[in-house]
């Protein structure tokens, strides 16, 4: 059996709103209040290096989160252009610490020549060292369903799809510098690599790597980082 592969990379990372930055760290917004980030990122799509058809890439992303309990917050983002990505954080430690340990997971979509379907799973570090500067961390693992993005040739035997959809490892690291008034820039790294690969789906991910830059405004930070 034969298979059709592109690089996802180029067709989908390029588009506006990614959505497989963080942008975040692992404390999560106060209950009651909102959050506002916009971010952008300069990708290098695996082989391809940091350009598609001579330009670079560099996808835009915009997120709000708000605090329902005091710790617990929810998020929606854009994702692979008009899509969306949504998702719930519950921080494990009392939010009164500089340290804050979360897990997040979600549920995205996205329709652009074809469907996307995806589901993430995060686990997230964060420690304020002052209470304008907190590095963060995260480890994530996303599966991603791509269906209908082509269409197989007549008298052409194609690989199945195994169901499992496509797998990406997702490594994070950053840093958010912030003020009492709850404006902030964040500067993080993130790297993908596929781990999983549906050869049904005509596609086969490249290692990702993003360098972003994010602005937020709105309280971001619990009772700790307000004294």
């Amino acid at each position: 059996m034969t298979g059709r592969r592109c690089a996802l990379a180029i067709a989908l990372v390029s588009s506006a709103g990614c959505g497989m930055t963080r942008l975040q760290t692992a404390r999560t917004v106060p209950r009651g209040e909102t959050q506002r980030t916009t971010g952008i990122s300069l990708v290098h799509a695996g082989d391809r290096g940091f350009s598609a058809g001579g330009f670079p890439i560099i996808p835009i992303d915009f997120m709000v989160r708000h605090g329902f309990t005091d710790h617990v917050d929810m998020g929606i983002r854009t994702f692979f252009g008009l899509g969306m990505l949504g998702d719930l954080k519950w921080n494990l430690l009392s939010p009164e610490r500089r340290t804050a340990l979360s897990i997040s997971g979600g549920f995205g979509f996205a329709a652009a020549d074809g469907a996307v379907i995806h589901v993430p799973l995060t686990v997230s570090v964060s420690h304020a060292v002052r209470p304008w500067f907190t590095p963060y961390a995260a480890v994530g693992y996303g599966t991603y369903w791509i269906l209908d993005y082509a269409s197989p040739q007549p008298g052409v035997s194609y690989a199945p799809r195994s169901g499992t959809g496509d797998g990406l490892l997702m490594l994070h690291a950053g840093v958010e510098l912030s003020t009492w008034s709850g404006r902030g820039v964040m500067f993080e790294y993130s790297v993908g690599f596929p781990v999983v690969d549906d050869p049904g789906d005509f596609f086969q991910f490249a290692t990702n790597q993003f360098f972003s830059i994010a602005f937020h405004t709105g309280r971001g930070y619990g009772p700790t980082m307000s004294r």
